[in-house]
Order: C-alpha cells, then structure tokens, then sequence
C-alpha cells in the first residue's frame, strides 16, 4: 500500500486474470474484493449488468 493508499497487484495475478485495465470494488465484512471489469460508456451504463467500475490506476481509492 503506498502513502496514497494505492494496492500494486502483481504482474502474475493481473495476468491470469486476463491483463484486465480496470475493476469492479467492493468491501464487504472487512474485505476488500476486486472483480476484473470494463468501463461503459455514459451511453451504454443502461445495458451495463455490474457497475462500480474503476480504473486501474484509481482501484485503490
């Protein structure tokens, strides 16, 4: 964790789930649970079925 409160996961871990650029987040019962996801557009965030999509430079935040 840096001083920004930003998590770096390792190269093997965003690899194996598909080099992913952003995630979904969530806490819930004191843990913190990320999901490989995709921006939608305003447009699009209709149609979207999950949302709570960050980047992955913000997944941290």
């Amino acid at each position: 964790m840096t001083s920004k409160n930003q998590l770096t996961l390792p190269k093997a871990v965003v690899e194996a789930l598909g080099a992913p650029t952003h995630f979904r987040v969530q806490v819930h019962d004191g843990v913190l649970l990320l999901w490989p996801g995709k921006m939608v557009s305003a447009a699009d965030a209709g149609r979207a079925v999950d949302g709570g999509e960050v980047s992955a430079a913000t997944r941290a935040k």
